[in-house]
C-alpha cells in the first residue's frame, strides 16, 4: 500500500536531515524523517539499504544526497552483479523515497537509470527461485508426527499450519491474527479474515482448539512466543519467529529445501486448483488483488505475466 508521507519543506530540517543522511543511520532516524508511517521490519529494511548506498558513494567520494543520476546508475549496475532483481528494485525504492520526502528530484526516474533497470531485469528474468509449495501431503505428515508430541511448542506450530494453509494466510496475517477472528460453531471453529468466513476442518478445529485449551483466553493475539522454560507470553509472532517454524517444518520433513512465508498459500492454491476451483474465486479465498499470483502459483506463467502487465506503466525515454 502506497504511502502518504508528509513531504519536508521547512529549510532548516531540510538541511539537517540531508547531513545526517549523508552518513550512516538507524532505524529511528527513518522513522522520524517518514513520519512513523512504516512497521519496524520496513524501517531496518529501509536503513539498511540505505546505508548500503551510503557506503558505495563514500567509496567514490561523491554526495549520496541528493544523488547524481550517475551515482545512482553506476550503484545499480554494481549490486547488480551479486543481487537478483528484486533486491535491485528495493534499493532503488529507497533511494526514491528519501529523496522524494526531502524534496529532491529523484535520481531514478531519470532515463538512463530506467533504462539500466530494465537492461538488468531482462538479464535477471528467471533467476528467482519458484516458491516451495507447502501441500496437504506436508501437512498430514506433520500432523501425524506432532500430533502425539508431549510439547506445547509442537501443538503451537501445528495449529499454525493448519490455519495458515486451509486459510491461506499471508505471514502478516498469522502474526495479526487475533482471538476475536474465531468462531465457535457447534461441531467445528471457524476463522474470520478480511471480509471472509472461513470453516476449518475438523482436524485443523481440533488442533487449534488444543492450543487454545493450553494457551488460555488472555491476550488478543492467538499464536504467541513460547520460551524456553516453556513459558506461554501474550505478545505476537514476529515475522523472524515465523519463518524459524515455517523452516523448522521442512527440517521435521527431511526435505532439502525451505518452506518461507509464501509456500502454504502456494500450496492450498494449487490443491484448490486441482480440485477445479476457478482462478477467480482463488483470488478471493487467498485476498490476492489481481489474479497474477494465483496464476504463477498454480504454474501458468503465461497468463500470469499477462496479468502482471496490466498494472505496468509505460515511459517514453528522454
Amino acid at each position: 500500500m502506497k504511502k502518504n508521507i508528509p513531504i519536508i519543506t521547512d529549510p532548516t530540517r531540510i538541511k539537517r536531515y540531508s547531513q545526517q543522511f549523508c552518513t550512516f543511520v538507524d532505524k529511528d532516524l527513518v522513522n522520524e524523517l517518514t513520519s512513523g508511517m512504516y512497521a519496524l521490519s520496513s524501517l531496518v529494511a529501509v536503513a539498511k539499504d540505505w546505508n548500503l548506498f551510503v557506503e558505495f558513494c563514500h567509496t567514490k567520494s561523491v554526495q549520496p544526497l541528493p544523488a547524481s543520476t550517475t551515482a545512482v546508475r553506476l550503484y545499480i549496475e554494481k549490486v547488480s552483479l551479486e543481487r537478483k532483481y528484486s533486491s535491485i528494485k528495493r534499493y532503488a525504492v529507497t533511494i526514491s523515497l528519501i529523496h522524494k520526502v526531502l524534496g529532491y528530484a529523484d535520481p531514478v526516474k531519470n532515463s538512463r537509470v530506467q533504462t539500466a533497470l530494465g537492461d538488468i531485469r531482462i538479464n535477471k528474468k528467471g533467476d528467482q527461485q519458484s516458491t516451495q509449495a507447502f501441500r496437504r501431503e506436508h501437512l498430514e505428515t506433520l500432523t501425524g508426527s506432532l500430533q502425539t508430541s508431549s510439547s506445547v511448542k509442537d501443538w503451537r506450530d501445528l495449529a499454525i499450519y493448519h490455519v495458515m494453509y486451509e486459510g491461506l494466510l499471508k505471514r502478516s496475517e498469522l502474526r495479526d491474527f487475533g482471538l476475536k477472528q474465531i468462531i465457535e460453531n457447534e461441531d467445528s471453529l471457524a476463522i474470520v479474515v478480511g471480509n471472509e468466513e472461513i470453516t476449518l476442518s475438523s482436524t485443523a478445529s481440533l488442533v487449534l482448539l488444543r492450543w487454545l485449551n493450553v494457551r488460555g483466553s488472555l491476550g488478543d493475539y492467538v499464536f504467541t512466543a513460547i520460551d524456553r522454560h516453556g513459558n506461554i507470553g501474550f505478545d505476537p509472532l514476529n515475522d523472524s519467529s515465523i519463518y524459524r517454524i515455517l523452516r523448522n517444518a521442512s527440517d521435521l520433513l527431511g526435505l532439502d529445501y525451505t518452506f518461507s512465508g509464501q509456500s502454504l498459500r502456494v500450496g492450498a492454491a494449487q490443491e484448490l486448483a486441482e480440485q477445479g476451483v476457478k482462478i477467480r474465486d482463488i483470488q478471493y479465498a487467498g485476498r490476492w488483488l489481481s489474479p497474477a499470483m494465483p496464476y504463477q502459483y498454480i504454474g501458468n506463467v503465461a497468463k500470469a505475466e499477462l496479468e502482471k502487465m496490466r498494472y505496468l506503466s509505460f515511459k517514453f525515454i528522454d
